[in-house]
């Protein structure tokens, strides 16, 4: 992560359950513009939280 501000939501997200944090990505994208580098970098962090959900 280069964004400061996405690598501090994801540290305040830890502490929730996986399915609150899911959700309030989604959220969080959900507010951000189309083609918003902190989008993008929200994406990820959903992407990565969802693929570590299947795994377990």
């Amino acid at each position: 992560m280069t964004n400061a501000a996405v690598t501090c939501v994801a540290d305040r997200l830890k502490r929730l359950p996986r399915r609150h944090r899911i959700a309030h990505l989604r959220a969080l994208i959900g507010l951000e513009p189309e083609r918003c580098g902190r989008r993008d970098e929200l994406s990820e962090l959903l992407r990565d939280e969802i693929s570590s959900a299947s795994t377990e």
